[in-house]
């Protein structure tokens, strides 16, 4: 009995230490922290029903807001300007119109406004803003930013991307908060995109840009068990345009959050305060850094404190361009 118990406790030592000699032999990975501001114009894959025009259930049939209309007529939509054109030559009072709704497909006949050849309903085929780069991925070369999936405005949907490109603003002007969630202002030259994205993840975009990395270090990719409440920093762009390091404090860690609200954080540094007035939209997805690593990204901003917000583990955000490579 006990020559077993001795092989017992020898087994779980081989064991132990085996696990433990995995763990410390695995490499660190770097990466690029970036922090810049960037434009971003995405169009949709079909137009996205964002609200009703005419409330008669005729001419919205089982159609919803947040459906995505990919044909009318059998004919594939691309953007808003093709609809009256092909309502315009059905002579049936009613059309047939494809519709996606939460990955699934449906038909729907809707009566049409033969008068002014549309549908009952507002739809759009285009979203423009504001975020801000996180870091450049050597290994795969991309550049991951925002921190949160890119939705509609109006229907807080997650938007079906079928291209998106990536300016440099220009002209950036800040609209601190007084009441609500503050916001970055800023001009794009659509005429010169530096990048472009195709898929919208639930941490936000994975591009090609055109940025030297040149002006930025490298750092080591942290990991959710390495993060701790206290000081930490983040990395954002200044009144000039050059990246900055801003002093946080971080709250509370939540380590089972499968959503980008995982770390909870308030903006203590007072330069970056006087300059924003605290998180402010398009700020989404500077990088978080603590004991020099990225361990995190800006991604939400608390509506009546705009000191306080969330963020996203980094290592989340590595994890999720790796699942969802074509």
């Amino acid at each position: 009995m006990k020559r077993f118990l001795l092989t017992g406790v020898i087994l779980f030592i081989i064991i132990f230490f085996n696990i433990s000699n995995n763990v410390e032999s695995e490499e660190p990975k770097y990466v690029y922290p970036i922090g810049k501001v960037v434009g971003i114009k995405a169009e949709t894959e079909g137009v996205l029903v964002i609200g009703y025009e005419n409330d008669d259930s005729e001419y919205i049939g089982g159609i919803k807001i947040g459906d995505t209309i990919l044909e009318i007529d059998n004919k594939k939509i691309e953007n808003v300007n093709q609809i009256p054109e092909i309502l315009k030559n059905i002579d049936n009072s009613k059309v047939e119109v494809l519709i996606k709704r939460d990955d699934e497909y449906k038909k729907e006949l809707v009566k049409i406004d033969k008068k002014n050849s549309r549908l009952g309903l507002w739809v759009r085929d285009k979203v423009s803003g504001i975020g801000t780069l996180t870091f450049y991925d050597v290994e795969n070369e991309k550049f991951k930013g925002i921190g949160h999936p890119i939705t509609d405005s109006d229907t807080n949907e997650l938007l079906d991307i079928k291209i998106g490109n990536i300016y440099y603003p220009q002209n950036i002007s800040i609209k601190k908060p007084n009441g609500n969630v503050g916001y970055i202002k800023g001009e794009f030259d659509f005429k010169n995109p530096i990048g472009n994205f195709k898929n919208n993840y639930n941490y936000g975009i994975s591009a090609d840009i055109n940025l030297k990395t040149d002006d930025y270090q490298m750092i080591e990719l942290g990991n959710k068990y390495d993060i701790k409440t206290g000081k930490a920093y983040i990395l954002f762009e200044n009144k000039d345009r050059k990246v900055e390091s801003y002093e946080i404090k971080i709250d509370e860690i939540y380590l089972e959050n499968k959503n980008s609200k995982q770390i909870l954080l308030e903006i203590v540094d007072k330069s970056l305060l006087d300059y924003t007035g605290g998180i402010v939209q398009g700020m989404s997805g500077a990088p978080i850094i603590q004991d020099n690593k990225i361990i995190g990204a800006i991604t939400h901003v608390f509506k009546d404190d705009a000191k306080k917000g969330y963020g996203i583990f980094i290592d989340e955000m590595i994890e999720l361009d790796e699942n969802n490579k074509n």
